[in-house]
């Protein structure tokens, strides 16, 4: 995770890049289409073949355009990995997914947001969705278990009892800048 967070601040201003499975950096330019059907595409030369991202044979791809970094995460329930928006990456890793919704002409966006802590598995955390597979007591009683070894966060998040998307990446940004106690 270090070289990934070394690479992200060496190539952040400039550079789109892959990262394989096996951990090959490769600067590259990202194609995603604008009706996202599917992660895009990557060219490591501008007159060479475009080859199609897929989270079996990449582990993350960084936009430098947009400033945003997705990584293939398995999330809870699932067998195979999905390309998700970084939003925190850390001791706790914050994940966003928003997915476009058709009913009556209307476009609604639905936004969850999935968290690790030391596994692979990114768990549901918050949605703007009425549904989700796990209740919202559920979601907010495992993140209270994931931030509890650092008192102060746990003790700020409990004082305050808020849930809501704002508050939950500022205490999952406070828990990754200070040591556990």
């Amino acid at each position: 995770m270090a070289a990934t967070l070394f690479t992200l601040g060496v190539k952040a201003q400039s550079q789109d890049y892959v990262i394989t499975t096996q951990g090959d950096s490769i600067p590259c330019t990202i194609k995603i289409p604008l009706i996202t059907c599917g992660d895009g595409n990557y060219k490591t030369d501008a007159n060479g073949p475009s080859v199609k991202i897929k989270p079996e044979e990449i582990k993350e791809y960084y936009i430098s355009k947009k400033n945003t970094l997705y990584r293939a995460i398995i999330k809870e329930g699932k067998t195979k990995p999905e390309f998700l928006l970084v939003l925190e990456t850390g001791k706790i890793s914050l994940y966003e997914e928003v997915t476009e919704v058709y009913v009556n002409n209307t476009v609604t966006t639905l936004t969850k947001w999935y968290v690790t802590k030391g596994s692979d598995v990114a768990r549901p955390l918050k949605t703007d969705d009425v549904f989700m597979s796990k209740s919202k007591k559920q979601r907010k009683g495992e993140f209270t278990t994931l931030i509890s070894d650092n008192n102060a966060v746990y003790t700020q998040y409990t004082t305050e009892n808020k849930f809501s998307f704002k508050r939950i990446r500022n205490l999952v940004q406070q828990y990754n800048s200070t040591t556990s106690i």
